[in-house]
C-alpha cells in the first residue's frame, strides 16, 4: 500500500497527515517528509494507518524524544485499534502524547 504524507500548519502546530502502511519500506518517506516540513510542535495524524510495524514505532519514538529533548512538544493523533494496540502493548501510550483527535492534540497543554 502506498504511503501519502502531507503537512499543514494548524494554530502553530504542523499537523502531518499520514495514509497507508507504515512499515520499513514506507518509514524512509515518513522520516524524510518530517526533516523537511516541520517545525518545534508536531502532531502525526495516523487515522489514515491501518498498519504500523516496529519500524514505525520506533521513528515515532525518535521524533518524540527529539522534539521533546529539544524543548518541542511531538503528539500523535487518531491511532486506529490496531496501531493503538501497538503502543499499549510496548507501554509507549505510558510515555508518549497520543489523542483521540488532531484538535484534541493541539488543544492540549
Amino acid at each position: 500500500m502506498e504511503l501519502r504524507v502531507r503537512s499543514e500548519v494548524r494554530g502553530g502546530w504542523t499537523v502531518v497527515a499520514v495514509s497507508g502502511e507504515l512499515d520499513a519500506d514506507t518509514v524512509p518517506l515518513l522520516s524524510d517528509h518530517l526533516e523537511e516540513s516541520t517545525g518545534d510542535q508536531v502532531v502525526v495524524d495516523l487515522s489514515g494507518v491501518p498498519f504500523m510495524d516496529t519500524t514505525g514505532l520506533s521513528l515515532m519514538l525518535d521524533w518524540h524524544r527529539r522534539l521533546d529533548g529539544a524543548g518541542g512538544e511531538f503528539r500523535m493523533a487518531s491511532l486506529q485499534p490496531s496501531v493503538h494496540k501497538l503502543f499499549r502493548l510496548t507501554e509507549l501510550t505510558e510515555v508518549m502524547h497520543i489523542h483521540d483527535t488532531v484538535e484534541a492534540a493541539t488543544a492540549a497543554r
